[in-house]
């Protein structure tokens, strides 16, 4: 079995009560930074399979996932810095139907991001993955959500191996994106939360060093970026 497929919490219902779009620091004034993700990055909630708390699966606390363990580093450098997750598990679950999905995502758009982060591929369909209308789509998000020209976007591949990666590393080369490569973490026991969870496709999460791993090689490729 590949690790992807230990990975069994639903695309669906991630969110419930929680907007796809939330906010940190809304009303600051310097750089403009937006993490589009999905469960890794933002799962509320959801008893039903033991996860009790609402931020990136499977951290142990909000302060220890990738994006907050990220927004606290780019806050060392821009203390007044804005942040925005967008969190798209539904539209990875929907890809093939991506562009109908994107006014959902128009909070998102309308944040004028400086930085962009996609860090999401894991819940489209791996087995049957159409990687034509992948690069389509996956483009077709990209351009919806950078709304200024000069926004710099950042790519990263899934933290499990997955099929579309090959389309991300290939819209990386073609229009100068930088990718961070995480694969090679999901094949790791140590990088999850084994053990710490009933639920296998909970466990099979990133854990704190996981989460922690995620946030220092993106913050490396943005500091390279000089963004």
């Amino acid at each position: 079995m590949n690790q992807i497929e230990k990975n069994n919490v639903p695309a669906a219902a991630q969110l419930h009560e929680i907007s796809p779009i939330t906010y940190q620091n809304r009303e600051g004034k310097e750089k403009r930074i937006l993490l589009v993700g999905n469960s890794i990055t933002l799962h509320e909630a959801k008893p039903e399979i033991g996860w009790h708390k609402s931020h990136g699966m499977a951290a142990s606390a909000q302060e220890r996932d990738y994006a907050h363990l990220l927004m606290a580093k780019c806050t060392s450098r821009y203390p007044d810095a804005v942040f925005c997750i967008a969190q798209v598990a539904q539209w990875e679950q929907q890809y093939a139907n991506g562009s109908a999905l994107l006014p959902q995502y128009a909070a998102a758009r309308d944040f004028g991001a400086d930085v962009i982060i996609m860090r999401c591929i894991e819940n489209c369909h791996n087995r049957t993955l159409d990687p034509m209308v992948l690069k389509r789509e996956y483009s077709k998000l990209v351009d919806y959500l950078k709304s200024k020209p000069t926004a710099k976007v950042i790519l990263t591949t899934g933290f499990w191996k997955h099929n579309g990666d090959c389309v991300i590393r290939a819209i990386g080369e073609e229009r100068g994106y930088p990718v961070v490569e995480l694969g090679d973490l999901g094949e790791l026991d140590e990088m999850k939360a084994i053990g710490l969870f009933e639920h296998k496709g909970v466990a099979n999460h990133p854990g704190d060093k996981g989460m922690q791993v995620i946030a220092q090689r993106i913050w490396e490729v943005m500091e390279h970026e000089k963004v």
